[in-house]
């Protein structure tokens, strides 16, 4: 049986990774969490192994800026998903930028949900929304 809660986690930044990993656990508790440090390798669990599932509410926290693919090439990609799997799942950037061009791109983005801002903690995100599953984190 699934967890009622997923995270995948796109960072190129492996303490930061852990950084999220921690946070989720200590907050959700039983959640499932998929770490990336190469976007294209969370591309490609999400085109051939995510499976969709509406007792699951899944998260993607995104970081911009990375070698390679960086954040806004990894949602062009995104976008072009199947509907079923990107309606199943709610994207967050999560960046240490404060660029307010970022926020605002990031906004433009249909699939992206918010903004956050590194280091991704427990105190540091707490949620102004209504949604059921937000608990304590804006996630």
């Amino acid at each position: 049986m699934r967890t009622p809660f997923q995270f995948i986690i796109v960072d190129d930044d492996p303490t930061s990774n852990l950084v999220c990993e921690y946070t989720i656990a200590s907050t959700y508790g039983a959640a499932e969490t998929k770490a990336y440090v190469e976007p294209t390798a969370a591309l490609e669990y999400l085109r051939k192994e995510f499976q969709p599932d509406a007792a699951t509410t899944t998260t993607l926290l995104l970081d911009i800026n990375m070698p390679g693919m960086d954040g806004w090439e990894f949602m062009q990609a995104f976008s072009k998903l199947d509907s079923d799997i990107k309606s199943a799942i709610r994207v967050y950037i999560l960046s240490s930028s404060t660029n307010e061009d970022d926020i605002q791109k990031a906004a433009s983005i249909p699939e992206v949900e918010g903004f956050l801002n590194k280091p991704f903690l427990h105190n540091g995100h707490t949620s102004n929304s209504n949604r059921p599953y937000f608990r304590e984190l804006v996630c």
